[in-house]
């Protein structure tokens, strides 16, 4: 097993923001020396994991998914 794991897939994706997001968004940049995609990635997970009712209806979809892959698997 690896020590490093791989980079994961990067796609390229346009959004629209608000221009005082927009600017806020270059600032924290800037202040942690770092770029707008990396920042916005880091939100975005942090954010939408931390949502309990969308890590529920996460989780419920994972599950009838794998109910889905039992049940084809069975009447192979």
């Amino acid at each position: 097993m690896p020590i490093v794991k791989k980079q994961p897939a990067v796609l390229t994706r346009e959004v629209r923001m608000e221009e005082p997001v927009s600017v806020l968004l270059d600032d924290y940049a800037q202040f942690i020396e770092s770029s707008p995609d990396h920042v916005v990635n880091s939100i975005l997970k942090k954010t939408l994991w931390r949502d309990q009712d969308y890590r529920k209806w996460w989780e419920q979809r994972r599950s009838r998914a794998g109910d889905g892959r039992a049940e084809r698997a069975s009447k192979s």
